[in-house]
């Protein structure tokens, strides 16, 4: 699994759809209050086909009611390398969700699957961005670095404990320091050995 995780994205709001088909305010309470990512993991999957592989998982679920009253769904991904490099070409952009009536005889709706879609049904869903910038602050976006290996990583130069003592970070990509430590560096090898 990734380790990425997103912000907040919704993916789904109550009332008619734009191909005629109607979410209900309930589906999208239960979805929000029922998810649970150790009982059951929504897949995302590409515009609905599940032949091919999934593009991530869905961590968390929550709903709450919109500035117009209209229910809401909202989820935080963990995104693969496929849905990372679809959205770097403008594809799978939105979302669509995969509702589960009356789940294991519960009465209750839940969120079984999840679509990346670039025609979505629901009205208001995010636009799903991911981006390499260091200082966005527009909701939806997530930093990440892909390294020269092609594997993702989260930010390195992003705040940690080193920062408030003035050392610098060791990161995955430097040479393993040597372990002599003398005067002054004694803090930095302690650094070094603790990461």
């Amino acid at each position: 699994m990734s380790h990425l995780k997103t912000d907040w994205l919704c993916v789904a709001t109550e009332g008619d759809t734009v191909d005629g088909r109607i979410i209900e305010r309930q589906w999208i309470i239960d979805m929000g209050e029922t998810y649970d990512y150790n009982h059951y993991v929504a897949l995302i999957w590409p515009e609905h086909q599940k032949g091919g592989g999934n593009f991530g998982e869905v961590l968390e679920a929550t709903w709450r009611d919109g500035d117009d009253g209209l229910a809401r769904l909202y989820v935080s991904l963990c995104p693969n390398m496929r849905l990372i490099y679809a959205n770097e070409e403008d594809q799978l952009l939105f979302f669509s969700i995969e509702p589960e009536e009356d789940w294991r005889g519960t009465g209750r709706t839940y969120l079984k699957g999840l679509a990346v879609t670039d025609t979505p049904a629901s009205i208001g869903t995010t636009r799903l961005r991911f981006s390499r910038q260091r200082k966005l602050s527009e909701q939806g976006y997530y930093r990440y670095v892909i390294s020269r290996d092609g594997k993702i990583k989260q930010e390195g130069k992003m705040k940690n404990w080193q920062n408030l003592f003035g050392i610098k970070p060791k990161f995955e990509d430097e040479t393993p320091p040597d372990n002599t430590a003398q005067g002054d560096d004694k803090l930095q090898a302690l650094a070094n050995a603790v990461n």
